[in-house]
């Protein structure tokens, strides 16, 4: 066939005149194949670097293709336009077959390429394009995203715009068509080997060319001139493989064969009618027998067509309903809603003919199954049952069906709506209120007067059933009283809602036609026989069923019109009978019938407003206590609060009991709060509220009942406070003396009002009395700080106040502040503080009581409210530059020493901080983090500013420069308020420095300041700016000088002298700036300095904590440069530290030995760097370091043991104990039984080491004890340390959620001992396992265990854990990674250590884990585990016993003797171990079969070849093989060590027989029968045969007399005879 030529525009952007590389046209086509057996290209010309690729590409393993396509890509993209022919002509033909492979990579990578060569080589890919373009555009239609898109990502690159795009697809379509044609005649035979392809292989590459030919050809007749295509278009639906596709089994490709179906019938309906038979075959016979899941919607619209074009279509056998019920039984089956929509169209299109009841009624009854079936989604109801609904009118038009007929199949959808029954589900229907006109108008219009007239039956029938139900609901004394009533009044609400639905839709309609009017009348009727019957139930009941009340309110909301005739509001408010109305105030019905009378009053206010009064009056004519509820009821809606106001007796009443409110009475609050809220008092009645409260204010005792009405009337009319009423000023007067009593509650209530009544007496200036007020007092009353914070932006911002008259006033904050101030810092604080040892130097200031400070209710005191106001306010982008700039600078100190302060509280929580450590706790913590956060970085945006910082003498008037200035003015004593200022000092000029560089005139400052020296005045100063500025100072000779001072100064001191600290301190801060080794000290003054340091060590008690912890950091300071020198300093120090841990530290508090045993850690792990003699150290300090190394062991260990409050500095000091330990001293930690205790500490990182100790040598231990066991101790179990950490386990009622989750440490602890247990187990033989689970199970530590398991892992509550969606693998089940753990989510971590545990209790003690599941009472519980089990850890288990029994297979002892092995042959497949033992040439063998549930079931042992013994001893060998598995330790080694010693055991010292000479006889028994004088041993069936042929009772050896059991029997019977 040839390409067509006649002139078409140009394509691929190409000049005018070329098309695809030629003048003339596009070229032949070659026909291409799909098919596997076609012969392989030719490529011979491919060049040699590429050809091993292309070769690639002819194999059969998709991986090596796709492998072989990234290659060529590769190629072709490093290429211009010099590639090889040959490799352009080969991948024309390796194209096509390529862009169909199963491999998704495969296709994608085809498509790619063919792209890659188009743009590389593109005038001589043109002339290509013919044969390709076929499988090119098919790939478009590719089901998966990445091959369409690559596919048409290349088209889309060549043709840029959707014209050409169509062009192209009309100017190739003759070769499209061709393509389609011949691809769909292929089948999955041709298409792929099925040598060497699965089934579903076969037909995933056959379906997707068929659906990729359907596709193109759908595609091209939607945008092509039919009369192109006709030709084409008949070859293409003459083949028969495209009418198979009806029945396909995938989806998509039914339904492109749909839409090709329908475009045809729509388009061309002719070339279809000479296959008509076949088509209906297919179309209305096959596809509605198979199922069509996701095209059920096509198939519908395709017949709905055909039946239009070609009704004959269906025949005249059967009737079309007969061959659509079971296709529509079957619903959308996947589909959309539209699907009931054409549906419908289609059953509107069936031919006419006569349909008998017979047919209708099963057909409808399909549509209802296939309605509500689970499968149809509850979205398609509507339309699903408007068809249906649709269908009824049908059948009921075109045949005399009469009333039954809609009885049975229409009627049930109102009764179902109206009274659910569970048995009449398949009538429910979700949408009915949207239905039911429709519903009822296919009866009601009908002309047959039987069935119009049903439509009255079938309202009275409901009616009926409805009004029986209500009068037989449950009486009060009923238990059931509430779920009947609830009942009642939810049909009332269905019922009145569907009659009002059903009366607009009569109205609308009124007047054309008699079947509306019948319709309107009967539900008229019936729906007030229902309110007569609610309403007399209401009366002979004394208003108690509020199921009937609920019926008449839903009337009222529903159908007011229904119920504004007087005889109903007669019957249902029985005004005139005052004795029905007392029963009616005081009943459950009223709030209902309150809400009738408000929907009443839209319609008749006046009626409503009648009704009410005589229910005010009535309600009033009983004590006051009582009708307090039903007026609270009674004004409960705004509708009637004009009539509330004008009631002179209700007025009355309410101002009575606002006044006993106020006096204390507690029991109408609630009507108080509705007098405002609905507006039910006038003005005159609050204002004599409001006088009497006054009045009682001061005359109660406990004024808290005035304080509160006060703040209700506050609260919701905000205005009553400040209006002019005559008692204004004196409740003013008694307010602010309620301010002065003693109770802070009532005072701070009392306090707040008399703000609030000043506020609303003045202008916009009382609002910065009150942030004040707030700012300096702190109370539970106060005004949080994010009011006022919003309150002062919103005011700067309106320009009615400046920035300074919300600012605190910073008197007041240093007053506040300086109790805080004063209070000595804790040492321990030096481990996270950068002033370090600075903290040691403190001296204790003024006593000043904390515990009284005052607290707002959130735990703040007044300087925290003040930091926290002024950091967010200052950080809410108000301008800052009008603010006077010695107010600023103050306010940012006392900013900054507040937020170190609070770093400090966050570090070390403290009772009578700057927060409550209460609050801190519960949630107050982000407050403290973001203070100290944002307080640093207002400092950094300072130091930012400061932009001349670097070039001045640092004494200018920048920010920076003042601040800096106060805060030295403030560093200038050892008091605790000029730490903080150096703190503060310290933070100010690191970033000066991180942001601008050293200052050209530190030096000069430096020397100007004086502060560089070692006095009480200068310490801190000193201390801070060489913490701040750090290496700025490397060159300084200030600094030098100071460190060459010190140094001396320490030569000839002693701890007892308080400068001697100092020296240390400073000297420490002064090594910190340079790096090891590299101080500028003399080595000469630092070996004195050592020695000196070293010579107060021999009187340790003289040393406070400070000096210790000081004297271990100076040491560890020079030692890069003494290291080398020899003396006893290094003794003595290691001597100091031990001293230090295993006495010093026992003695001291928490917080003072903190910092000593952290300096000495850190020594003692620089002297570990020198263990093998690197770093070149002194021979005195190895040997030292050797000789103590066992005494530094024991010293850690009694850290290990020293109780631990938990606080970050003790989470600091003993993390670097763990590390030191973990890292110096791995197995030198002593005795294992000390460890146990251990895992049991307050302290998770102390818990890790321990663990992680005993995890290493506990399994070592096993193989010992084993060997011990045989030998000298039998009663080896596990250590008593470690079942006393099994005690007392967690429960899951002990801790909420929240903490659960938290993963805390005594769960932590307690899961880490199971974990030692099975680590014990996975080395112990199996007597030692034994005794390790009768220890488990003596002292019942199993049960408690697992049931807390399951609890938390979720299968208590019947949704356990879903491991893949937590993310845990196979490996992360298997093993549990401590370290891993500690750094994931708390949960996940918990988590992870019970999955690992599950897995090994199912290995070591699956018998127990068996028994607590046997017992366990909890049926969720069971089958939440039962499937968890299989799914995750059975196959594990089952795969680790097959290994194991390898493993042990291979491992087995040499034989000794004549003993052989057992052979033991394990197949995974189908679960099953094999073991034999070979006896003469038999083997005696096992089969042990492990099924899926194991271990939750246990194996089974059958017995396969029975050799050597009698079969009542070889079951008893099976049964005892299968309870050693059951009933030990579970493991299948177990059980074939104990087989080959019952048969090594029973054969052990057999002699062959003298007679056969074998050891098992043919009858497979061994010899037993013995001669007496020789004692040779013989078989019972040898020596019987030998008697038979010899004929003499004689032993064959020694020729003696031998008695048989036959000469037994024989004499035994001569003696009876």
């Amino acid at each position: 066939m040839s390409w067509p030529t006649k002139p078409t525009p140009p394509a691929f952007g190409s000049k005018p005149g070329a098309a695809f590389g030629t003048s003339k046209g596009l070229g032949s086509f070659s026909r291409i194949t799909l098919s596997y057996i076609a012969p392989p290209p030719d490529l011979s010309g491919i060049p040699q670097d590429i050809i091993v690729p292309f070769k690639n590409l002819l194999k059969k393993d998709s991986i090596t293709k796709a492998k072989a396509l990234e290659e060529i890509v590769a190629y072709v993209q490093n290429q211009k336009d010099d590639l090889a022919e040959p490799i352009l002509e080969a991948w024309t033909q390796l194209y096509p077959r390529s862009s169909i492979d199963n491999s998704r990579r495969v296709r994608e990578l085809s498509h790619t390429l063919l792209f890659e060569l188009m743009r590389t080589t593109r005038k001589r890919m043109e002339k290509r394009i013919p044969t390709m373009v076929g499988p090119w555009l098919a790939g478009t239609f590719d089901k998966d995203r990445a091959v369409s898109r690559a596919a048409g990502d290349g088209i889309s690159a060549l043709l840029d715009t959707q014209e050409k795009k169509d062009k192209f697809w009309v100017r190739c379509h003759a070769q499209i068509m061709e393509y389609a044609t011949e691809a769909v005649k292929e089948t999955p035979d041709t298409l792929s080997d099925e040598r060497i392809n699965t089934k579903e292989d076969l037909m995933a590459k056959y379906y997707r060319v068929v659906a990729g030919s359907l596709s193109l050809v759908v595609k091209l007749a939607t945008m092509a001139d039919m009369s192109m295509l006709e030709e084409g278009l008949a070859r293409f639906v003459g083949v028969e493989a495209v009418w198979s596709m009806a029945t396909a089994s995938e989806t998509f490709v039914r339904k492109a064969f749909f839409q090709l179906v329908q475009i045809v019938l729509d388009k061309r309906p002719d070339l279809l009618r000479p296959r008509l038979p076949q088509v209906g075959k297919i179309l209305v016979s096959d596809s509605l027998k198979t199922a069509q899941v996701g095209s059920a919607t096509d198939l519908v619209k395709v017949l709905t067509l055909l039946t239009t074009t070609f009704p004959e279509v269906w025949g005249t056998k059967a009737d079309p309903l007969q061959r659509l019920r079971p296709f529509v039984e079957k619903g959308s089956q996947g589909g959309s809603a539209e699907y009931w929509q054409h549906l419908d169209e289609l059953l509107s299109a069936l031919p006419k003919k006569e349909t008998s009841a017979e047919v209708a009624k099963p057909f409808l009854k399909a549509m209802r199954n296939g309605i509500t079936s689970r499968q149809e989604p509850r979205t398609h109801a509507q339309k699903a049952w408007g068809a249906y609904i649709h269908t009824v009118g049908r059948f009921l038009n075109s045949l005399p069906l009469g009333a039954g007929f809609v009885q049975e199949n229409l009627y049930p959808l109102a009764r179902q709506y109206l009274h659910p029954a569970p048995d009449q589900s398949d009538w429910s229907c979700p949408a009915f209120i949207a239905l039911g006109p429709r519903m009822w108008a296919v009866a009601a219009l009908h002309p047959d007067a039987t069935v119009s007239q049903s439509v009255r039956e079938e309202w009275q029938g409901l009616g009926d059933s409805f009004i029986s139900r209500i009068t037989n609901s449950l009486p009060e004394v009923s238990k059931d009283y509430q779920s009947s009533q609830q009942a009642v009044a939810a049909e009332g609400e269905r019922w009145f809602t569907l009659v009002g639905s059903l009366l607009r839709e009569c109205e609308a309609k009124q007047g054309t036609n008699e079947g509306i009017s019948m319709l309107q009348d009967a539900m008229l009727s019936t729906s007030v026989q229902v309110l007569r019957a609610a309403s007399g139930l209401l009366s002979r009941r004394n208003y108690k069923p509020f199921g009937a009340a609920s019926v008449i309110q839903s009337a009222f909301k529903r159908c007011p019109s229904l119920c504004v005739t007087d005889d109903v509001l007669e019957l249902v408010f029985p005004v005139a009978d005052a004795e029905q109305l007392k029963l009616m105030v005081g009943s459950a019905s009223l709030p209902l019938l309150i809400l009738s009378l408000d929907a009443l009053s839209g319609i008749n206010a006046g009626r409503a407003t009648s009704v009410w009064g005589a229910l005010v009056d009535t309600a009033l004519q009983v004590d006051a206590t009582s009708s307090a509820p039903t007026v609270k009821l009674l004004i409960s809606t705004s509708t009637f609060a004009l009539s509330a106001q004008k009631h002179p007796r209700l007025q009355d009443f309410l101002v009575s009991r606002w006044l006993k409110c106020a006096a204390g009475e507690e029991s109408s609050w609630d009507l108080c709060e509705n007098t405002l809220v609905h507006r039910a008092m006038t003005d005159a009645s609050m204002a004599s509220v409001m006088a009497g409260i006054v009045q009682q204010i001061n005359s109660c005792a406990d004024p808290g009942p005035s304080l509160r009405a006060l703040e209700f009337i506050e609260q919701h009319q905000p205005g009553m406070l400040s209006q002019g009423h005559d008692g204004h000023v004196e409740l003013v007067t008694k307010l602010l003396a309620l301010t002065e009593i003693k109770d802070n509650g009532i005072s701070e209530r009392a306090t707040r009002l008399q703000g609030l009544l000043d506020d609303k007496s003045s202008g916009d200036r009382p609002l910065i009395s009150i942030i004040r007020r707030n700012l300096e007092d702190a109370g539970s009353s106060t005004l949080s700080v994010d009011i006022l914070l919003q309150r002062a932006v919103s005011t700067i911002n309106s320009g009615a106040v400046s920035l300074e008259d919300v600012l605190p006033a910073p008197d007041v904050w240093w007053a506040e502040l300086y109790p805080f101030l004063a209070t000595v810092p804790s040492p321990a604080l030096s481990l996270t503080s950068s002033l370090g040892g600075a903290y040691f130097l403190v001296k204790k200031g003024q006593d000043m009581s904390l515990s009284q400070s005052k607290r707002d209710a959130a735990g703040r005191s007044i300087p925290a409210r003040m930091a926290v106001y002024t950091t967010k306010l200052l950080s809410s982008g108000v301008a800052t530059a009008s603010l006077a700039e010695d107010l600023h600078v103050e306010l940012l100190f006392l900013l900054c020493l507040t937020a170190e302060l609070a770093a400090d509280q966050l570090t070390l929580p403290q009772e009578n901080g700057l927060w409550e450590a209460s609050s801190v706790r519960q949630g107050l913590a982000d407050e403290l983090e973001d203070l100290v956060t944002t307080s640093h970085q207002i400092i950094n945006s300072v130091a930012g500013s400061a932009t001349a910082w670097r070039h001045s003498d640092l004494s200018g008037t920048t920010m920076a420069e003042r601040l800096t200035t106060l805060a030295l003015k403030h560093s200038r004593d050892l008091t605790p308020s000029s730490l903080y200022s150096a703190k503060v000092l310290s933070g100010l000029l690191q970033a000066l420095v991180e942001t601008h560089g050293s200052p050209s005139q530190l030096e000069e400052w430096l020397r100007k300041q004086g502060f560089m020296k070692a006095t009480p005045e200068t310490l801190f100063a000193a201390t801070a700016c060489l913490v701040g500025l750090k290496e700025a100072l490397n060159s300084s000779e200030t600094v030098k000088t100071l460190s060459n001072r010190l140094a001396s100064d320490l030569i000839g001191a002693f701890p007892s002298l308080e400068k001697t600290l100092h020296s240390v301190v400073l000297l420490n801060a002064c090594f910190a700036i340079y790096e090891p080794g590299m101080a500028p000290v003399d080595n000469r003054k630092q070996t004195l300095a050592l020695k000196q340091m070293t010579s107060w060590t021999d009187t340790p008690d003289e040393m406070s904590p400070g000096l210790a912890a000081e004297t271990c950091t100076g040491i560890l300071r020079i030692l890069p440069s003494v290291k080398g020198i020899y003396g006893p300093y290094w003794s003595q120090t290691f001597d100091f530290c031990i001293h230090l841990w295993t006495e010093r530290a026992t003695q001291d508090a928490q917080n003072a030995r903190l910092p000593y045993i952290h300096s000495s850690l850190k020594l003692i792990s620089a002297f570990g760097q020198f263990k093998d003699g690197k770093g070149e150290p002194s021979e005195d300090l190895m040997e030292a370091f050797v000789e103590r190394e066992s005494g530094i062991c024991e010293g850690l260990m009694a850290l290990f043991k020293l109780p631990v409050e938990i606080t970050q500095p003790s989470q600091i000091v003993t993390a670097y104990l763990c590390q030191l330990v973990d890292g110096m001293f791995p197995d030198q930690l002593g005795k294992l039984s000390d460890l146990f205790a251990l895992v049991a500490s307050d302290s998770r990182d102390i818990q890790t080491t321990a663990f992680g100790h005993l995890h290493r040598e506990l399994p070592k231990l096993q193989e010992k004890l084993s060997v011990d066991m045989l030998l000298e101790n039998p009663d080896a179990t596990l250590p008593n340390e470690l079942t006393s950490l099994l005690k007392n386990p967690p429960t899951l009622e002990q801790y909420p959620e929240e903490v659960l989750n938290q993963f805390p440490l005594r769960i932590r602890s307690y899961l880490l001992s199971w974990h030692l247990v099975f680590d014990a187990y996975s080395r112990a033989s199996f007597k030692l396992r034994s005794n390790y689970s009768d220890t488990l199970k003596n002292q019942n530590c199993a049960e408690p265990f697992l049931t807390f398991m399951f609890d938390v892992l979720g299968h208590s509550a019947g949704n356990p854990l879903i491991l893949e969606h937590d993310g845990f693998t196979e490996d992360s089940i298997r093993s549990y990674d401590i370290a891993a753990a500690d750094g994931m989510d708390d949960e996940r971590s918990m988590h992870w250590l019970l999955i690992c545990l599950f897995l090994q209790t199912l290995k070591y003690i699956p018998g127990l884990f068996r028994t607590w599941y046997l017992d366990c009472r909890s049926k969720q519980t069971k089958n939440s585990i039962r499937p968890w089990l299989i799914k995750y850890f059975s196959p594990l288990v089952i795969s680790d016993a097959l290994s194991e029994v390898e493993e042990w297979a291979r491992q087995q002892e040499q034989p000794v003797d004549d003993e052989k092995e057992l052979v033991v042959k394990v197949s995974r497949a189908v679960r099953e171990v094999s073991a034999g033992y070979e006896i003469d040439d038999e083997v005696a063998s096992i089969l042990i079969r492990i099924p899926a549930e194991f271990p939750l079931e246990t194996v089974e042992v059958v017995g396969v070849k029975r050799v050597a013994v009698p079969e009542r001893k070889w079951m008893s060998w099976i049964m005892s093989t299968q309870g050693v598995i059951k009933f030990g330790s579970g493991a299948i080694t177990d059980g074939l060590a104990s087989f080959r010693r019952n048969i090594v055991g029973s054969l052990k010292g057999q002699e062959e027989c003298a007679i056969c000479y074998s050891i098992v006889s043919s009858d497979k028994k061994l010899p037993d029968k013995e001669c007496g004088t020789c004692h040779n041993s013989f078989h019972r069936i040898c020596l019987f045969k030998w008697f038979q042929n010899s004929g003499r009772n004689s032993c064959p050896l020694c020729r003696n007399p031998i008695e048989y059991l036959g000469s037994d029997t024989k004499r035994r019977t001569d003696q009876r005879g």
